[in-house]
């Protein structure tokens, strides 16, 4: 029972964070069709993370695994502005989700961390205090591939590999100590 309802509330917290600035659904759609949406997006991601992630999983996989969230969306493309939720949203989601996991302890750590304004922020932040030359901060909500958010886990990467403090931290981790909320 407590394990459901802390799952639940990971749940609420990546669908605020992934769909708060994104604008996803068209104009009129309805608070039961909404509903519906999360709920069914819910399932799938569950049986996602219980089928793949409970083990190690490869960049690749996890990059066909954002695609396929994207392309799950596509069920409720009536009520989505552009058919579906795009690579930069269903990435934000995923990672976020599969971030609170790991935080406690349910999964191991996952491949990549959730792309957003904030992150590419504090990563630029670290590159201007280092020889790393800073990068354009792209808007999460209008990646529609995987091309600018890799480029983004590739800085990620360089900075991770020149800078010796975080030399031993995988990606996640690296987020992680730059992470912190705005109050």
């Amino acid at each position: 029972m407590k394990s459901k309802f802390i799952i639940n509330e990971l749940w609420v917290l990546s669908v605020s964070g992934a769909f708060q600035r994104a604008h996803i659904y068209a104009l009129n759609t309805t608070e039961n069709a909404k509903k519906e949406f999360k709920s069914e997006l819910k399932v799938y991601l569950e049986q996602l993370v219980q089928a793949q992630y409970f083990k190690e999983i490869t960049e690749e996989n996890h990059l066909a695994n954002i695609y396929a969230l994207s392309a799950f969306s596509k069920k409720f493309s009536s009520i989505l502005r552009n058919g579906k939720i795009n690579f930069g949203v269903s990435q934000k989601i995923l990672n976020l989700f599969l971030k609170y996991l790991w935080c406690l302890k349910l999964i191991p750590t996952p491949p990549h961390f959730p792309v957003d304004r904030m992150i590419q922020d504090k990563l630029n932040k670290v590159a201007k205090a280092t020889s790393i030359q800073s990068r354009k901060i792209e808007s999460w909500t209008q990646i529609k591939d995987e091309k600018k958010y890799l480029e983004v886990i590739q800085f990620a990467k360089t900075i991770k590999n020149e800078v010796t403090a975080y030399k031993d931290l995988s990606l996640a981790e690296l987020e992680l100590t730059l992470f912190t909320r705005r109050s």
